[in-house]
């Protein structure tokens, strides 16, 4: 059963993640752990999250005419999400190999790193009537990287505004910086466009916020960018989620004690638990508590589309922080 009547739609990336658990010492040792092929993205992982918690969703993006381009389209559809609306593209579906280390830490390297399939979605792709008939709209940073599926993820956020369709918007910055660790003015520009077209934005705390405004702290530069206009959720990892909203207290949520064993993907599965909570007329507070409880479940398994099914979500939310 579908959480909403209408879809929620993410424009975003869809690719394949190769996961490969780094042994403690090097060499080659005789009980190597095999890597595992696994759907990726930080969009495509929102879909599926959403879908899981019972919420209709479809997605909105381009792959490969490639193999990597059909195993993407088929695990999306085999999680029940609409994929109607995904384009075909001659350039190559982008393929991630994530490293985790034994602490379960990611280091992420993307190939190809300029003009994967991804990133051709064009503006003219999105069109009016596909948002009017939206629940939500969500996208992420990794479209702001590149034309065109800048301009195209820009025009679905301000058709979602003239719709009066609700928009959000994860940061997700990590490919924007430059060798100086810096994020270009130019890029910087479109990442506020972005904001400005959102009702919430969610982000980690001392990774992205603090990079976005001249304050030094993330909670500062959290409330710049409430601007008393939008919700503004901040995830904290372990310490949980904060969130700034309008004409409200900032509220912080603790977090779901788990036994981690990778990070990839919680971010994205923490947009789409607050995401169907909110849909379904939670508390603010509430719906940053299902956040956290999706991504606690999402990082107690291996791989970025770990995330749970409902049933488990409500089980653990019995249970508490």
């Amino acid at each position: 059963m579908s959480s909403t009547k209408k879809p929620v739609l993410i424009i975003g990336d869809a690719c394949v993640d190769l996961l490969v658990q780094v042994p403690e010492r090097s060499g080659n040792h005789q009980h190597q752990t095999p890597p595992e092929l696994h759907g990726g993205g930080t969009g495509a992982n929102t879909a599926v999250a959403l879908a899981r918690l019972g919420t209709s969703t479809a997605f909105i993006g381009t792959i490969g005419d490639d193999g990597y381009g059909r195993f993407t389209r088929e695990a999306l559809e085999s999680e029940g999400v609409d994929t109607s609306h995904v384009i075909t593209s001659d350039a190559f579906t982008s393929l991630v190999l994530a490293l985790i280390d034994p602490h379960g830490e990611r280091t992420l390297f993307g190939w190809p790193r300029r003009g994967a399939a991804h990133t051709q979605l064009l503006p003219e792709h999105i069109e009016p009537q596909i948002i009017q008939q939206m629940a939500w709209v969500h996208t992420t940073g990794m479209c702001m990287v590149q034309s065109p599926v800048r301009e195209a993820a820009l025009r679905g956020m301000e058709l979602a505004r003239e719709a009066k369709v609700p928009v959000s918007f994860d940061l997700n910055i990590r490919l924007g910086f430059d060798q100086d660790g810096k994020l270009p003015e130019t890029f910087l520009n479109t990442l506020r466009r972005a904001i400005s077209l959102s009702d919430y934005v969610f982000g980690s705390g001392e990774e992205e916020f603090v990079h976005l405004t001249p304050e030094d702290s993330f909670e500062a530069a959290a409330q710049t960018l409430a601007e008393n206009q939008r919700t503004v959720i901040v995830r904290l990892g372990s310490e949980g989620a904060m969130a700034v909203a309008p004409e409200q207290e900032n509220i912080t949520v603790p977090a779901f004690p788990v036994e981690m064993v990778d990070t990839l993907g919680a971010g994205d599965a923490f947009n789409a638990g607050f995401i169907t909570a909110y849909l379904e007329g939670q508390p603010l507070a509430e719906a940053v508590r299902w956040g956290n409880a999706v991504a606690a479940l999402q990082i107690s398994q291996p791989g970025a589309r770990s995330s749970p099914h409902r049933k488990e979500v409500e089980a653990m939310m019995k249970i508490g922080n």
